[in-house]
């Protein structure tokens, strides 16, 4: 559990204003990987945390920032106040030969005070190496 709060404070400190690019990894799993699903969520059960299944296979926690990181992404992205940007950490797991693949994601979601919701993605050496660790622990091989 510590290790995903550990990651959303990673996420935090990659998502200033800098250049913006794809964060994502992956592992091989060669069985279903219930155990890191279960401690994915209950990791997140914090009170600005909001955990979803939205679509099959798709698991996805949701975190309202601290209001400093919020108010800067608001101002550097054209944010609303109204709408608050949100942390989003994303799991998806896709059946292959053999076993499973766990696709991860992690991005700050920033509605728009006209126009649809961006996507902010910022690549992390940190965030990398933390996702690897995970992955490991939950019984996966890093890609």
């Amino acid at each position: 559990m510590r290790k995903f709060m550990a990651l959303g404070l990673v996420v935090l400190g990659a998502c200033t204003t800098q250049d913006v690019d794809v964060t994502s990894s992956k592992a091989r799993f060669t069985s279903y990987p219930t155990d890191l699903l279960a401690a994915f969520e209950s990791a997140c059960m914090g009170p600005a945390q909001t955990f979803s299944a939205p679509g099959p296979d798709l698991v996805e926690c949701r975190e309202y920032l601290p209001p400093e990181p919020t108010a800067a992404i608001i101002l550097n992205y054209d944010g609303t106040p109204e709408d608050l940007p949100q942390l989003v950490i994303r799991f998806r797991t896709l059946a292959d030969t053999p076993g499973f693949v766990v696709e991860n994601d992690v991005y700050l979601n920033v509605p728009q005070k006209a126009g649809t919701e961006i996507q902010v993605r910022h690549y992390d050496t940190r965030l990398h190496r933390t996702l690897e660790e995970l992955y490991k622990r939950a019984g996966g091989v890093p890609e």
